[in-house]
């Protein structure tokens, strides 16, 4: 540095002054202020006054502080400059301002150290991730931040996924914020679209045809779905639809059938069960029209079994006594054997039977052999007193004590043996090997009763005893003409189907009056094997208080009439024709012609069937599965049926259950009658 000759003196005055300080490490209150004392600027006003130069005034030359604020013309770049710039002295100028000398690495030269103190900007006080560029003022500085960033120094980053102005940043989906910036995201299954902020689903079903196998691809937002048809699962291994099996899930109260894509509860309709509403559960089969069940136990019932006697009796009175049989009679049916009497030999019997409701008196003994029907018919349900009796040379009939018949006779019907008359006496029915004898074959069964008996002229001394023990043999109080079934059995018959114009085709037309007594039971059916290859049956609708009509070919209901009021004290009559082309069902409602998808396919299942070996049953089902018919319970009620034209006798079924009644039906409860 060059200094002027005229200013040595003043400058080692200065230096003395300092000298003393620097061993003392401190500068004088007065010294902290002016550091050189020196002469006006060539003692002119004019050099004072004018701006002073940094290079020239606290470089080349020592400046004070005063002369530091004549460069900057204000306080807080002067108060700013001023120590560092004592620092730089420090650093440069040996020996001087120990106390606040600066590191000599950050600048290479005294005038390096000082012109860099007035740029706020230097060293940077910028965030240099975030700062654009830095702006010098009066001692103090301003950092320009890049887009993205923010705070004084540029050191916020601006999450731009949280501005209020730009929800989410404008992305679609994912916003992720970074540095300075931010970028759009796509969630699964998404992709970007070209401006970077808006997603688009990928279509996997189109992208991957066979990304589901045999299963069917479903595209949603962001994923794919593989559907199976309902009652199949999807299987990811195998890429395929697999049968679930719902019974193994014990979807049923008892009995789960599965099958492909579905399954089906049932209920042991024999045990008195259904199909609950949810299909699931079973509950008992309700009465939905109360009949009058009462019995009496002085009231004989002629038709407690299907097959054999009711009652049996065996006589041995004095060989003087000669046959004789009085009884009040109640009956709606029209053959049957209402008493058979014949010697312990088996050489001689007496038969008292009614034929198209009259009395029929047939017998043979070693004399003679007769048959005779006669009086009137007392088929009718009225109570008809009548008396049989032997007399001497004559049979006698009365009817209501009148005489209806007199039958000749040349000796006794039964010889005595050993001074005693012994016989044997059989109700409604006859003994085996029996029914070859008679003179003419007649169906032995017969649903009536029998009150007020006197056989022998011994009276009913023992049989009221008998018959008191048993329940099945007491008579109801009051009955209707018709066929009684309680819900406990079939009545099974064989019937051949075949058309008599054409042997290769088939018809059923089948009339039914019923008067139901429970909603739920199979009236009639067709079954071959196990299987039903067709029924008629009712089951209680979802309506309360009504009931359903269907047909069903197997386990299939083909057609159906809904909500029906059947459970009155009032017949309903049904008419059915089926043929291998058509279904028809007539009601006093509506005449149905089944309209079912699938009526040929069903139609050629009961074809089949009907080209073999068909059994009807009549008021339920044999021991079969129970998913063979949708419905599987006995019929509860009264009912007769016609098939072909022919009217269907139960006496003349091939088996009966024996609680059936083939010709009397209870009689509905009167209080029910009138609700």
């Amino acid at each position: 540095m060059r200094v002027l000759g005229g200013r040595c003196g003043a400058l080692l005055a200065c230096l003395v002054l300092v000298l003393p300080v620097s061993e003392a490490n401190f500068l004088s209150k007065q010294h902290a202020s002016q550091v050189l004392v020196r002469k006006r600027r060539a003692n002119s006003m004019f050099e004072e006054t004018k701006k002073g130069n940094l290079e020239r005034e606290c470089i080349e030359e020592l400046c004070n502080k005063e002369e530091a604020r004549e460069i900057f013309e204000n306080d807080p770049e002067t108060d700013y400059f001023y120590p560092k710039y004592l620092g730089c002295l420090g650093s440069f100028r040996a020996g001087l301002f120990t106390a606040v000398r600066q590191s000599a690495d950050a600048h290479p030269d005294l005038r390096t150290c000082v012109t860099a103190i007035p740029d706020q900007c230097s060293p940077l006080p910028c965030n240099e991730d975030g700062y654009k560029s830095c702006k010098d003022g009066r001692a103090t500085f301003t950092c320009i931040c890049k887009p993205g960033w923010q705070g004084d120094k540029c050191e916020y980053d601006i999450n731009e996924c949280k501005d209020p102005a730009n929800i989410n940043g404008g992305c679609s989906q994912i916003c992720d914020n970074t540095p300075g910036s931010y970028r759009c995201s796509c969630k699964s299954g998404f992709f970007m679209l070209l401006n970077k902020k808006d997603c688009k689903d990928v279509d996997e079903c189109s992208v991957m045809p066979d990304i589901c196998g045999t299963a069917v691809c479903k595209n949603i937002p962001g994923d794919f779905e593989c559907e199976c048809a309902e009652g199949y699962r999807y299987n990811p291994v195998l890429k395929s639809c697999e049968d679930v099996d719902e019974c193994s899930e014990n979807m049923c109260a008892q009995l789960c059938v599965n099958y492909p894509g579905g399954y089906s509860c049932y209920c042991d309709g024999k045990k008195g069960f259904k199909l609950a509403q949810d299909h699931k559960s079973c509950e008992a089969v309700p009465v939905c029209l109360p009949l009058n069940l009462a019995k009496n136990y002085e009231l004989l019932h002629l038709a407690e079994q299907f097959v054999g006697v009711v009652l049996y009796l065996k006589f041995r009175l004095p060989d003087i006594t000669r046959f004789s049989a009085k009884f009040d009679f109640r009956t709606y049916d029209s053959a049957g054997v209402i008493l058979y009497a014949e010697s312990l030999d088996h050489s001689a019997w007496f038969l008292i039977a009614l034929r198209d409701g009259k009395i029929e008196i047939q017998f043979k003994n070693e004399f003679t052999t007769k048959i005779t029907t006669g009086g009137k018919v007392i088929n009718d349900g009225q109570w008809n007193m009548v008396s049989v009796e032997e007399l001497e040379h004559s049979i006698s009939v009365k009817i209501a004590k009148e005489a209806v018949m007199n039958i000749n006779k040349p000796e006794s019907l039964f010889k005595p043996t050993n001074g005693f008359l012994e016989t044997k006496v059989y109700f409604a029915g006859l003994p085996r090997k029996a029914e070859n004898t008679l003179i003419r074959p007649i169906n032995p069964r017969l649903d009536g009763c029998i009150r007020g008996w006197d056989l022998m002229d011994q009276g009913a001394s023992g049989i009221k005893e008998i018959i008191q023990e048993k329940q099945n043999k007491h008579c109801l109080v009051t009955v209707e003409k018709g066929s009684y079934y309680p819900g406990s059995g079939v009545a099974q018959f064989s019937i051949d189907y075949s058309n008599i114009s054409n042997a290769e085709d088939w018809q059923v037309n089948a009339s039914l009056n019923i008067r139901p007594s429970a909603g739920t039971g199979v009236m009639f059916a067709l079954v071959s094997g196990n299987t039903v290859p067709f029924a008629l049956s009712l089951v209680d609708s979802a309506s309360e208080k009504l009931q359903d009509i269907l047909v069903s070919v197997e386990n299939m209901v083909m057609f159906r009439i809904e909500a029906v009021s059947l459970c009155s004290s009032q017949q309903f009559h049904l008419e059915l024709r089926v043929n291998r082309n058509n279904l028809e069902l007539f009601t006093p409602l509506e005449k149905g012609i089944t309209s079912s998808e699938n009526l040929q396919k069903q139609l050629a299942i009961l074809d089949k069937a009907m080209k073999g070996t068909v059994t009807t049953y009549l008021g339920g089902l044999p021991d079969i599965p129970f998913s063979a018919t949708p419905v599987n319970a006995f019929y509860n009620g009264c009912m007769e049926v016609n098939i072909n034209g022919v009217q269907l006798d139960l006496d003349e079924a091939v088996s009966k259950h024996n609680d059936i009644r083939a010709h009397s039906c209870p009689s509905v409860l009167k209080n029910t009658e009138k609700s």
